[in-house]
């Protein structure tokens, strides 16, 4: 059972206490995330989140990691689009400390030019990284480009270019406009003393000013589009890509269930036809995608540059045909994935953390887990058909593809001949 605090300057803490439990779990979430930026502070919200770790006014950066190692805590973070993350671990006993330390660093980030100046270095590393991946390129790319003109495609580590523009006035800018009362969320589940708990997030936040910078979601129009990113990899990275369905829209269960069957289990679709009876690809897999106001479905592969027209053309005869094909027995397997996926995770007490603290800062409430089983159960085979009837306008596909790539009129040349054909069909 969930109990929701709201401090006088809007600030929420939710809890979840359980008796049974050894541990306790710890997260605030902000939202600040890529897509708030503008095209002059991109990467500004994972900067900071690097720079939280690097001391606070009373801890140096090497006080947090002796105090949470004395305390044997795991302590981390991550920034994602629409929020950024920060969250502890530890025995029930310690969740004081543990609690002090994460509210001492958010609320009182040191900021200090040195460090600012060596940590522009370990960020332009991490994105030289990703730029030598082939899923991290083609996805990073692939955002951009379908979702182009809306930082909520933009890349979430930012360019070299906005990573070396940051100052020590421009990022405390940022977190006085996004690390504020109204766009925090505080939640511990697990065993904890509850008293405590408040009287620490008092102490740091209680005196937050409030700011009326309410949560406003970033939009995203979807752009069909053929990209290639040329580049010497062993193996080709390729996104085919439709608009999806946004978070919060009971329409998402649908596409979840919809991802569970055409491609993100063994018993897929996609995976049976594809990997394990064709051999055109490494790896193969969907994901249902979902912003506040936006949504994308896709199909990854990894595959050879010979494989690559064979691989498309047997895909999209599968997407074409799912929603006149998908059965109950299908149905009925990929909702018993996703509840007993959905239930496996909360045995977790840093999910139910994380989970709690998310659905608040989001949707405004905690929602329960019998809602979510709920929702999954009561979805139909006509739901399904109807929703995958809307997604799978190949018309309206993107498509981008990063390593030995072919020309864009040929991937284009590819897709039309099999629209031609089905149309043909028909």
């Amino acid at each position: 059972m969930t109990e929701i605090i709201t401090l006088e300057n809007g600030l929420r803490i939710v809890f979840e206490n359980s008796e049974n439990a050894k541990t306790c779990s710890v997260v605030i979430w902000i939202a600040s995330g890529s897509s708030y930026e503008t095209p002059e502070t991109a990467g500004f919200s994972h900067f900071i989140e690097h720079m939280i770790f690097k001391g606070t006014k009373k801890r140096s950066a090497l006080d947090i990691a002796v105090e949470m190692d004395e305390i044997g805590g795991y302590l981390n973070a991550y920034t994602a689009r629409e929020a950024t993350c920060f969250y502890a671990r530890t025995l029930s006993e310690h969740m004081p400390k543990a609690l002090d330390i994460l509210c001492d660093m958010v609320k009182n980030p040191r900021l200090d030019e040195k460090d600012i100046e060596l940590e522009k270095g370990v960020i332009k590393e991490e994105i030289s990284m990703y730029e030598d991946s082939p899923e991290d390129i083609c996805a990073d790319t692939f955002y951009e480009n379908v979702w182009s003109g809306s930082m909520l495609g933009s890349n979430i580590l930012g360019t070299e270019q906005t990573v070396d523009s940051a100052a020590k006035e421009s990022l405390a800018a940022h977190i006085a406009k996004f690390y504020v009362p109204e766009r925090t969320v505080i939640s511990i589940s697990g065993k904890f003393d509850r008293e405590k708990a408040v009287e620490i997030c008092k102490e740091y936040f209680a005196d937050a000013e409030n700011t009326g910078f309410e949560l406003n979601p970033t939009s995203a129009e979807f752009n069909p589009c053929t990209v290639t990113i040329k580049k010497d990899f062993m193996q080709n990275q390729l996104i085919l890509g439709f608009k999806g369905i946004q978070s919060g829209n009971i329409r998402r269960e649908h596409a979840l269930l919809i991802s569970s069957i055409l491609g993100s289990t063994p018993s897929s679709r996609l995976f049976q036809h594809i990997r394990e009876n064709l051999g055109l690809v490494y790896s193969i897999d969907t994901a249902c995608v979902s912003h506040l106001k936006a949504g994308i479905f896709t199909v990854c592969m990894g595959l050879s540059a010979k494989s690559e027209e064979k691989a498309i053309r047997e895909t999209l005869e599968i997407i074409s045909e799912f929603s006149e094909t998908v059965t109950e027995k299908e149905l009925a397997r990929a909702k018993e994935q996703a509840v007993t996926g959905f239930v496996m995770d909360l045995e977790n007490i840093s999910s139910h953390a994380s989970r709690n603290g998310r659905n608040l800062l989001f949707y405004g409430r905690s929602i329960a887990e019998e809602e979510v089983i709920k929702n999954i159960r009561s979805v139909t085979l006509d739901d399904i058909r109807k929703t995958a009837s809307e997604i799978f306008d190949i018309s309206k596909m993107a498509l981008c593809v990063a390593g030995k790539v072919k020309s864009k009129k040929k991937y284009k040349e590819i897709i039309n001949s099999f629209i031609q054909g089905s149309m043909q069909n028909d």
